[in-house]
Formats: C-alpha cells, sequence, structure tokens
C-alpha cells in the first residue's frame, strides 16, 4: 500500500505518494485518501495558492496496485468510473494551479494522476506509456484523450501496441508534459516555479485555468475565444491584482499580489 501524505508549506500545498515497495502503485484505498487530501487543499483555499503532486523516491507512480487483484471478481469499470474519475476530476476543479513533478515512471494510473495536473514537470529520463499490452488490458485513465490530442493517430497506436516508453525528453517535445530538465535539477526547478506561482495574481491564474481547461474540452471558435477572452478579462481589470500589476508596471517595480 502507498501512505499518501499531506504537507502544507505556507501557501504551497503538497500531495506526496510514499509507496518505497509497491513504487508507489495505487489501489481503491489509496486514491479515496488523494481524494480526501484534495478536498482538504480545496477547504485551505485561498491560504493554500499551489498544490505540488509528487511520489517519493525513485518513481512517481508505477501504476495500479493490482497485487492483490482477484481478476474474476475485478469490477474495472467500477474501480475507473467511481474511484479513479473522481479524484481526476477533483483534480482539475481546483481553482487553483495543480503541478505534477515526475520523475521515474508515470504509467498507466499514475499517468492518469500526473495528467489531471495543470502542469507537468518531468525528469528527462522519466517514463511515459502504455504498460498495458503485457496484461491484456486496455490503455486508461484519460491516456487515450490525452495521446491522440497530443500525439496523433499513428503514435498513440504505436505507444499502446508496443508498450515502448518515451522518455521525459521525449514527453516534452511531443506536449506530453509541460517541461523535461535534467533528473538531478528537477526538485530545484520544481521549487523555484511554485515559488514564482505562490507570489503570482490567483485570481487571475483561477479565471485563467477555467478558460483553458473550456477551450480544450469544448472546443469552441475563435470568434467565441475572443468573446470570452475579453469577457474574463474586463472580470480580471476590477481585482485587486489587476490594478497593482498595472501600478507596478508604470511605476517600474515589482507587483505585490495580495
Amino acid at each position: 500500500m502507498t501512505e499518501i501524505q499531506l504537507r502544507n508549506r505556507d501557501r504551497i500545498a503538497e500531495i506526496v505518494l510514499d509507496g518505497p515497495e509497491t513504487r508507489n502503485a495505487l489501489d481503491a484505498d489509496d486514491l479515496r485518501d488523494i481524494a480526501a487530501a484534495v478536498a482538504k487543499v480545496a477547504e485551505a483555499i485561498p491560504n493554500v495558492r499551489v498544490l505540488l503532486i509528487r511520489g517519493e523516491g525513485k518513481v512517481f507512480c508505477s501504476g495500479r496496485d493490482i497485487s492483490g487483484v482477484d481478476v474474476d471478481t475485478d469490477d474495472a469499470r467500477a474501480f475507473l468510473a467511481e474511484v479513479f474519475a473522481p479524484v481526476f476530476q477533483a483534480i482539475r476543479a481546483l481553482p487553483i494551479p495543480v503541478i505534477a513533478q515526475v520523475q521515474g515512471a508515470a504509467l498507466g494510473l499514475g499517468f492518469g494522476v500526473a495528467a489531471a495536473a495543470d502542469i507537468i514537470f518531468a525528469a528527462d529520463d522519466a517514463k511515459f506509456g502504455s504498460p498495458f499490452a503485457a496484461i491484456g488490458a486496455m490503455l486508461d485513465s484519460g491516456a487515450h484523450h490525452v495521446f491522440l490530442d497530443r500525439l496523433g493517430y499513428h503514435r498513440t497506436m504505436d505507444l499502446i501496441v508496443t508498450g515502448d516508453f518515451m522518455t521525459g525528453a521525449e514527453a516534452a517535445a511531443a506536449g506530453i508534459v509541460s517541461r523535461a530538465v535534467p533528473a538531478a535539477d528537477l526538485s530545484d526547478f520544481v521549487e523555484s516555479k511554485l515559488e514564482r506561482i505562490v507570489s503570482g495574481p490567483a485570481e487571475a491564474f483561477a479565471m485563467e485555468k477555467g478558460f483553458v481547461q473550456k477551450i480544450a474540452d469544448d472546443r469552441p471558435s475563435l470568434s467565441e475565444v475572443l468573446a470570452e477572452e475579453a469577457a474574463l478579462q474586463e472580470s480580471a481589470r476590477q481585482t485587486p491584482d489587476y490594478a497593482e500589476g498595472f501600478k507596478a508596471f508604470q511605476e517600474r517595480r515589482k507587483p505585490n499580489f495580495e
């Protein structure tokens, strides 16, 4: 079993997957613990400004923990639809930026948890892909949507059928993850980005997250995007952060977003 830890560092919340014996694999109870942790983070907003999801040890998450699964009685549909999907949706629904820090493997369910984040920073030697061909299972956890959207039909089928993995560097080049950096630099790189985010305009970030998700999910026309951008920008103009940002720019100083 993987222990799910919720840690708070001032305005940064961390959900840490800690299961050295299982390579941070997740069973149903682990996923429920993640959902509970996400709910606590939501309650702590606006004191919490960003959420980091990471795994202890050499891997992010090796996928579903199937060590105790009885194939004859397991309900895969219920596990994915009733246990995993609510976790994915809860992470996406948080009105703060969510960062996944990925080292080592992020496979199957592990990739799904990372994909729920808004930003994925990966080690250049991390591993992404579909290990399911080896056990006769389907790609799941939302990966069909991500792979087809970023990679296209042929590359998606390649990864599914061959079971080959992408490195973090390859995943960054393909748009599967945000950026890849040398593994030894990953923690420091992520910390520098967290510090920038927590000092940024929280209300604008919340509006951006909702709007970008809407565009990604609904694929509106350009004219619809332009109209919605105009309306959202006017909403942003009425926030204290907007006023502070403009004044700071005009006065040639660093803004102080409260």
